[in-house]
């Protein structure tokens, strides 16, 4: 390392031969580095020449620096210092220090000093008016360059100039025109032809500068703001858009053309070493003069962009062809695409071709086909006329991509050396016909490359062959695990390009669009892919290629699911196919990552079931390896998860942990358990929000129908809850919650023999209504009614005048059922004649009123009057005449005159 120490601002820096440095200032300084015999120590030289630095280059291969500055004086810096170039001295002898002596360029021939540039032994001085050209000790010549480029051009001016193979090549500004000049090292001045001479608009440009990528007909014209690339052999120029700010200068780095800008240092413009690759296409015979001409066009401006496959097109595909007829271009597109898969080899002589640039191996020409297709469909991406060929109902963009895919098939199939693919090839050559003997199946399936996908056919043939004959050898299932790798292969291949084009894909694929990898034939191969490497070769196989074998079925599970997601995600909801194919794939998505959950292979059953939102399999698999974290991790990281988790929680009976598992926020559980009350309750009162817990029980207990036990259980909570809130005993929810529990109270205290009569279980009897309650209590299957039974019913009765859902006629209505229950099981009125006083006391109808009435109850509210009870119909099934009738209307008014006699004020 060395450090730069410069007062002034730097004019040029070079790197020497010797690995050092030379650096000159705006002001003529000359700072010089030399390494000293190999070693960290370098000697530095400071000189100063007497004017402006103009321009520098390298000289003898980097040895010698020559300087030109504002007076045109040539000097060079080497070991031995700095001098000026003597013109009697040969320039091959550089490297010695010439002193005294100065040599002058003509300045009214050449105008103002531009460029000093070294070419082979030569050094050319350019001007703005002219050249001169020094070479060995003489100056040969002095050329003005107007009569070469135009006899009628007004002004003339050279900007810049660069060596070019042994040339100079000048660029010249003519009236408002530029144009690029080859000068010939050796004797003379040439212009370039009218055909490749670049012709640029300069308004605006600023001051243009010239760049060329050294052995290449590629160059670049760049100012501060703008740049375009040009090609001198075709005259093609592309305008590039720049987002770099201000450009520095174009350097060369690792054989590519930069821009060194001021905020994003270097922009590479150029790829290295792309070949023009359709120089020799020849996409047509004859179809008009029309579509030559515009084929002719294409081919140029394809070639171009193929060369400089980075830069983008500013102008418009119907803007280079010449013609906005999109049939014809959608042709030539389509034509130029099938041509590119399709054609023979060139450099292959069994196909007739004679090509020796280009490639002659499979693989390679294969990779060759890639790169022409995928170039194809960038350069109809620049050029702005990707949208028309999406919109076609041929949809040309799916076609070209489809045959990037199918060539990467290709590329990966070629590569291998499978036994039963080798079969499987020779058996798809067969379905294609050939009159060429000398060409092989490979050959020949390759250059069908459209058709690609029968091998997969003939190879899951050739794999069912294998497994039907049960053969164990050691190279059988080696082979067969061999073609289920490389369709795995090709598969993630193809994957890889889709996800690199996905805007284009995007763009391009319609719900009605279906590729060659949407049928259900290669996902149900794909599937039986991953059944034969885990059923079939992962028990035959070591350790280590159990781990290959694995991860193989884990990429082949990935890329079938992909396939279903595309589809499904393609698909409008309304269609019918969409339903179906979403319940295909969850129950193949299940089908396939469960295997490596049964094989404890966890890492990749996770990582499978995210990327595909499994959350069931992921909520079962957090639970089996106790990873709580992640549990929690994937609920915050996906919408829906923890509704999952918990519906799993439930489906499996373990509620607890559902409230204890910390899913997701407290918020979130309490959204979901708002259908779940039975827990919800639970959660409340966990959150000490007992109110909330009391209304979620109480609702619970009102409305549960099952069990007798439960409702007293979470009646009772409910109660304890209001309670813990702060709330009063005779608040009004907790003499609601009282209610409650005074009817399960007394459907607790029936006597057995009712509860056995009406088929009743004590451990397991469902709530029962006020009403109902009353009729068991007075019914028939009390078969020994008692005055204390009477009592439980009006209590009951009681119960049901504070309900709000028991309207006053139902209330009326069970209070007659009472009564009437209780007279008909005394037969003093069936007698018709009348009772005494001592007789009434023995009577239940007497006892129940005189137990009602001594237990505090208003006789007014829970005895009915006398023609409340005539009124029922249900008399008349006891009576055959009206003058039984009367007389039992007798007979009850006599028994209440009876009662009211003995102090009991009865309403009559």
């Amino acid at each position: 390392m060395f450090e730069l120490l410069v007062p002034n601002p730097v004019f040029s820096v070079h790197i020497t031969a010797e690995s050092g440095a030379v650096v000159t200032t705006d002001r003529g300084e000359v700072v010089r580095w030399s390494r000293v015999d190999q070693t960290q120590r370098y000697t530095v030289q400071h000189s100063t020449i007497s004017d402006t630095v103009v321009d520098t280059t390298l000289h003898n291969d980097g040895s010698s620096l020559l300087l030109l500055d504002a007076s045109h004086n040539v000097w060079v810096s080497d070991n031995t210092g700095l001098s000026q170039l003597n013109p009697s001295s040969a320039l091959g002898g550089l490297s010695r220090r010439v002193s005294s002596m100065f040599w002058t360029a003509p300045e009214t021939q050449l105008g103002d000093p531009i460029k000093i540039v070294s070419c082979n032994d030569v050094i050319f001085l350019v001007g703005s008016k002219g050249v001169q050209r020094i070479h060995g000790t003489a100056i040969t010549w002095t050329t003005e360059l107007k009569p070469l480029v135009s006899n009628s051009c007004n002004s003339l001016l050279i900007i810049d100039a660069v060596s070019d193979r042994g040339e100079l090549k000048c660029l010249v500004q003519v009236d408002e025109m530029l144009f690029v000049v080859a000068l010939s090292s050796q004797h003379t001045a040439v212009p370039c032809s009218v055909d490749t001479s670049i012709q640029l608009q300069t308004d605006g440009v600023g001051k243009v500068k010239l760049f060329l990528q050294p052995g290449t007909d590629v160059g670049i014209l760049y100012s501060h703001s703008q740049c375009h690339i040009l090609t001198l052999a075709t005259g093609v120029t592309i305008p590039v858009e720049v987002d770099a700010g201000e450009v520095i200068c174009a350097v060369l780095s690792a054989g590519d053309i930069n821009l060194l800008t001021k905020q994003n240092g270097l922009v590479k413009l150029l790829v290295k070493d792309v070949k023009a690759a359709v120089s020799n296409l020849n996409i047509s015979a004859s179809d008009g003069d029309e579509y030559k001409t515009v084929e002719k066009k294409f081919l140029g401006a394809f070639k171009c962009f193929l060369e400089f496959n980075e830069t983008q097109e500013q102008a418009t595909l119907q803007a280079i062809l010449g013609t906005e007829d999109t049939d014809i271009i959608n042709k030539l597109l389509s034509d130029t695409g099938d041509y590119l898969i399709s054609a023979a080899p060139a450099a292959d002589p069994r196909w007739g071709g004679s090509d020796a640039n280009l490639p002659v191996t499979l693989g390679l020409q294969i990779d060759e086909r890639i790169r022409r297709l995928k170039g194809l469909l960038q350069f109809v991406v620049a050029t702005g006329y990707y949208d028309n060929i999406v919109s076609q109902e041929n949809n040309i963009a799916i076609r070209l991509m489809q045959f990037v895919e199918k060539c990467l098939v290709a590329k990966m199939l070629c590569s291998s050396n499978c036994a039963l693919l080798r079969r499987a090839i020779n058996e798809a050559a067969a379905l294609f016909k050939s009159g060429e003997s000398q060409i092989s199946s490979e050959d020949i399936v390759f250059s069908n490359i459209k058709k690609i996908e029968v091998v997969y056919g003939a190879l899951a043939e050739g794999q069912n062959t294998v497994l039907s004959s049960k053969t164990e050898s050691e190279a059988v299932i080696q082979d067969l695990f061999s073609s289920v790798e490389v369709i795995q292969q090709t598969f993630d291949a193809v994957l890889s390009w889709r996800d690199q084009s996905h805007q284009l894909y995007n763009l391009a694929l319609k719900s009605d669009t279906l590729t060659w990898c949407d049928t259900d034939e290669i996902r149900t191969m794909l599937t039986a892919q991953v059944h034969i490497a885990l059923e079939t070769v992962l028990n035959e196989v070591d350790e280590d290629g159990r781990y290959q074998v694995i991860l193989v079925s884990a990429s082949l599970v990935e890329s079938v699911l992909k396939l279903y997601q595309g589809l499904i995600e393609r698909l409008p909801p309304s269609d019918n196919r969409t339903a179906n194919l979403q319940t295909e794939f969850e129950r193949r998505r299940d089908t396939l990552i469960r295997p490596f959950v049964e094989l404890k292979i966890h890492q990749i059953a996770f990582t499978l079931a995210e990327q595909f939102k499994h959350f069931t399999l992921l909520v079962q698999l957090c639970e089996e390896t106790n990873d709580m974290a992640k549990l929690r991790s994937l609920s915050a990281a996906h919408v829906g998860f923890a509704e999952v988790a918990y519906n799993w929680y439930l489906a499996q009976g373990k509620e607890s942990r559902l409230l204890t598992a910390n899913v997701a926020d407290p918020k979130q559980l309490s959204k979901f358990l708002t259908s779940q009350p039975h827990l919800k309750w639970i959660h409340q009162l966990g959150n000490k929000d007992y109110s909330t817990a009391g209304e979620t029980l109480a609702k619970l207990g009102m409305e549960e129908k099952e069990l007798l036990s439960r409702k007293k259980t979470l009646l009772s909570i409910s109660k304890l809850s209001f309670l813990a809130d702060g709330q009063e005993p005779d608040s009004e929810n907790i003499r609601n919650i009282n209610r409650q529990l005074e009817t399960v109270t007394h459907q607790e205290r029936m006597k057995p023999e009712v509860i056995e009569n009406a088929g009743l279980l004590p451990d397991k009897m469902a709530p029962i209504s006020c009403p109902d309650l009353i009729r068991l209590c007075v019914g028939d299957y009390n078969k020994s009614l008692e005055d204390i039974d009477v009592k439980k019913a009006l209590d009951l009765l009681q119960c049901a005048a504070e309900d709000e859902d028991v309207s006053n006629e139902q209330f009326e209505k069970l209070r007659l059922e009472i009564w009437c229950a209780v007279i008909q099981r005394d037969d003093w009125w069936t007698r018709c004649h009348l009772v005494t006083p001592d007789q009434i006391e023995q009577t239940l109808f007497y006892r129940a009123v005189i137990l009602a009435y001594n237990s505090g109850m208003l006789v007014a509210h829970f005895l009915p009057t006398v023609d409340q009870l005539l009124s029922q119909d249900s008399w008349t099934q006891h009576f055959s005449d009206e003058r039984q009738m009367k007389q039992f209307e007798y007979i009850l008014r006599s028994g209440y005159e009876q009662m009211s006699s003995m102090g009991l004020s009865l309403a009559r």
